[in-house]
Parts: C-alpha cells; sequence; structure tokens
C-alpha cells in the first residue's frame, strides 16, 4: 500500500470516531514518532511504497484509535511545554491548562532564589520537571500516592535532566514536611462522578480514575487537606498555586478564608474558564 493509499484506508477506519483533521493530525503525528519522517512527506512522497513492517506498525496503532485509546498512550509519549515525558496509564496525560498554572508560577517566582517547592500529586512529573528545568536553583520536591505513577515521573526526570526528591506519600495522611516550603503547587483530583456523563470515553476508559476524581459528597477533599497542609508547612508569605475545577471555585476562595491566606487570586485558562488559583501565606 502507498502512503497516499494507506491515508485514504486510515481516514475511512477512523471516520465514525474522528473528525477528518483528526485522522490526517494523528497520521502525521504516527509517521514521525515511528518512522522520523516529516509530516508533510505524504504530500512530498504520496506513493512511497510501505513495507509491510510499516504498515503493520500503522495499522496496530490504527486498531488503538478505533478504541478512542490517546494517541499519547500509544506512542508512549506527551508533550508539555519544551519537555518530552514518558506517559502511561498509571499517569494523566499532561494539559495545555497546567502548562498555564506553570507559566503563573515562572512569572511570579524568584528564578534566582533557592526557593523550596513542593508538587503534590505530581503523576508524570510533569509540574515539578518543568520547574526545575526552568528555575535551576530551585529545591524541587514531588509526592504521589502512586507508586506506578512516580516510577514514570522518576524516568521523566532522569530522561530531562533534572535531580527531584519524589516521595511516595499519601497528602490525605500527610501532616509535616521536612523542611519549610516556599511554594506549594498541585492539580488535584477534582472531576466529580456526575461530570462523567459529559466526559469522552478517551478520557474515562483510558485516564487514571485516583487521578481524576474526588467523592461527590466532597468535592473540595484533596483541597481543603492541602490547604490546611500549606497553613502548617509554608514559609510566611509563602505561595499556594492550585489547578482547580471551575465550578467548585466560590466554595474554594470561602474555604481558603478560614485560614491564613491574604490575596487570594483566580485567573481564567485559555478557554476563559476560572481554572488557576493562587494564595499568599500571611506574614501575621
Amino acid at each position: 500500500m502507498t502512503l497516499i493509499e494507506f491515508r485514504s484506508y486510515f481516514r475511512a477506519q477512523l471516520k465514525d470516531v474522528y473528525v477528518l483533521e483528526e485522522c490526517d493530525d494523528f497520521l502525521k503525528r504516527l509517521i514521525q514518532a515511528y518512522f522520523k519522517w516529516e509530516p508533510i512527506k505524504i504530500g512530498l512522497d504520496p506513493n512511497y511504497r510501505l513495507s509491510l513492517v510499516e504498515e503493520e506498525k500503522l495499522k496496530l496503532a490504527l486498531i488503538e484509535l478505533k478504541k478512542e485509546r490517546p494517541l499519547q498512550y500509544i506512542l508512549g509519549t506527551a508533550y508539555f511545554l519544551d519537555l518530552e515525558l514518558e506517559v502511561n496509564t498509571a499517569v494523566l496525560i499532561p494539559r495545555p491548562e497546567t502548562e498555564e498554572l506553570v507559566h503563573w508560577i515562572l512569572s511570579d517566582e524568584d528564578k534566582l532564589n533557592p526557593l523550596t517547592i513542593l508538587d503534590i500529586g505530581t503523576g508524570s512529573g510533569c509540574i515539578a520537571i518543568s520547574l526545575k528545568k526552568t528555575a535551576q536553583l530551585w529545591n524541587v520536591a514531588a509526592l504521589d500516592v502512586s507508586e506506578q505513577a512516580l516510577d514514570v515521573a522518576h524516568r521523566n526526570a532522569s530522561k530531562n535532566k533534572v535531580s527531584i526528591q519524589f516521595h511516595l506519600e499519601d497528602i490525605l495522611d500527610k501532616k509535616q514536611w521536612l523542611i519549610p516550603l516556599d511554594v506549594i503547587v498541585s492539580n488535584p483530583p477534582y472531576v466529580v462522578p456526575s461530570e462523567k456523563e459529559q466526559m469522552l470515553s478517551n478520557v474515562l476508559d483510558y485516564e487514571p480514575d485516583l487521578a481524576l476524581f474526588v467523592p461527590e459528597e466532597d468535592p473540595l477533599l484533596f483541597y481543603k487537606r492541602i490547604i490546611e497542609f500549606a497553613h502548617q508547612n509554608l514559609k510566611p508569605s509563602g505561595a499556594l498555586y492550585f489547578e482547580i475545577n471551575p465550578i467548585f471555585v466560590d466554595e474554594l476562595v470561602t474555604f481558603f478564608k478560614k485560614f491564613t491566606f491574604d490575596s487570594v487570586e483566580v485567573r481564567n485558562d485559555y478557554l476563559n474558564r476560572p481554572r488557576m488559583i493562587k494564595a499568599i501565606k500571611s506574614t501575621i
């Protein structure tokens, strides 16, 4: 089968699941990842005849795409800012909204001071690694309750040549940190089960429930615990950053007021939804 013939076959197989533009994007990313071909090869060399090995490899990926398995899990790779990260079903696929949260931290915090940073619920390590990669003087630690996720994060830190202290811990049980902290950041589970009907199957069927869902009756479970933890472990004037569920922003801001935090600020994401929050611990 030629490359252009395979594209037609690929489109036909996926037409009931994805729009044409997505199909073409998937194929371009597959040939780039598998064969190191530039995406424009399909246009420049449409009559290139795929070898049996090449065709079989693409067909195996096609089978997984028809099951709505995310392309990042098929390739085992996702991109976050300028980083290439390993991902598998033990960790969430990094999102653009989380990139915005990292940009906020890097713009507001002093990159030339050796700040102590803790990333809670690190998953793939995308937040911790990107912070350390940009602010090399920072002392960055990260924790997660999942041993499988920490294995991925360890490999990603090594691959991106940064030193992170990883800890296997459950934040719901953790009360005291080793040293006072300048910054705490977290993108904790925040989806309630009633939101499942609005979610795509490529998220529901493949991404880890442990990193996604909170009890319907206690949607701020992790936020409350982390705020209490931050109250105990942040230095005066230290900062707490969250990625948040937009539907609970008002409740979260109200909860902050029970503790010694000043200047609680909410920011919108690129879709203009309230998605991030920053609070400064009082000096009093």
